[in-house]
């Protein structure tokens, strides 16, 4: 009879080492199955921010070429400006030049005659 109980005793033992591990397995599958679905929707995740870093960078592709082809613009019209702005100096220049001599010459004209007058009555 004793052989009969220990057997009885050692049975339930196994059985209630077996449960424990079935548990422990179902606690297992079931984190392992949590860390899939959250590597899955990582991965998904990682995909999606691809995507859009990828359309960025397009975008930011085209920007740039429409910033470069401005900049080309903007340098001609700078170019073509600053020649304008010289030949504009220079015709101020001419101008400048013309007045002051045409100046200069109106207040000799009185001098002159002021001198003449001056030694026609001294003299």
């Amino acid at each position: 009879m004793a052989d009969s109980n220990e057997m009885q005793q050692l049975t339930q033992v196994l059985i209630t080492r077996m449960d424990r591990q079935e548990k422990q397995q179902e606690v297992a599958n079931d984190l392992l199955l949590r860390m899939l679905t959250q590597q899955e929707s990582m991965f998904a995740l990682q995909q999606n921010a691809q995507r859009n870093q990828e359309g960025f960078n397009e975008r930011q592709e085209k920007f740039n070429e429409r910033q470069e082809k401005f900049n080309e613009r903007q340098d001609q019209f700078n170019i073509i400006f600053l020649d304008e702005i010289r030949g504009i100096k220079r015709d101020i220049k001419e101008l400048t030049d013309v007045v002051l001599k045409q100046h200069e010459t109106r207040l000799k004209r009185p001098e002159d005659f002021m001198d003449s007058v001056l030694r026609t009555a001294a003299g």
